[in-house]
């Protein structure tokens, strides 16, 4: 369900940078049919890691070294649709690595539990007092003196959106 999390994920990736609150935030797409090399690419890509290795372990190995070397790194999996060995990508997590952090986004919350995530939010689509609230405050419509008529385009407008933010917002 599009409720935003890639726009979110993306966020909090651009706040993290912006905070100082890691050296380095990297994010790879995952996706239904998930390519371990291609993963593995984006985020030698945002390490400037060349390959000396050809094989999924080798590359693996070499980005585990790269990542260690690093203090405080976010890195973003997002559009997870199973269950994911992150140690076969060369991602460290737990003790191997406490300044990795790693955030995922999927739809499916058993994904989360498989993966043995910490902390869990789930988005969920608006109410439709919500989804009102949001679009009359992106619509610059809060305190403006406003005709029926707009009123009520306005109302179809957002529940054409389906209580879904980022359309709402946009």
């Amino acid at each position: 369900f599009g409720v935003g999390k890639t726009t979110m994920a993306k966020e909090v990736g651009k706040k993290s940078t912006e905070l100082k609150l890691f050296n380095l935030v990297v994010i790879a797409v995952v996706s239904q049919t998930p390519n371990i090399k291609n993963i593995q690419g984006r985020i030698a890509d945002s390490l400037d890691l060349r390959f000396e290795k050809e094989t999924e372990e080798g590359r693996a190995a070499q980005i585990w070294h790269r990542l260690q070397e690093k203090k405080k790194i976010l890195i973003i999996l997002d559009d997870i649709w199973k269950e994911l060995d992150l140690a076969a990508i060369g991602i460290p997590f737990g003790a191997d690595h406490k300044g990795c952090k790693v955030l995922l986004t999927t739809r499916l919350q058993h994904v989360c539990t498989r993966m043995r995530s910490q902390t869990k939010i789930q988005l969920d689509v608006l109410s439709n007092d919500e989804a009102w609230t949001l679009f009359k405050h992106n619509a610059g419509l809060d305190d403006a003196p406003c005709h029926s008529e707009l009123i009520d385009v306005a109302q179809k407008v957002a529940g054409e959106c389906k209580g879904l933010p980022l359309a709402l917002s946009t």
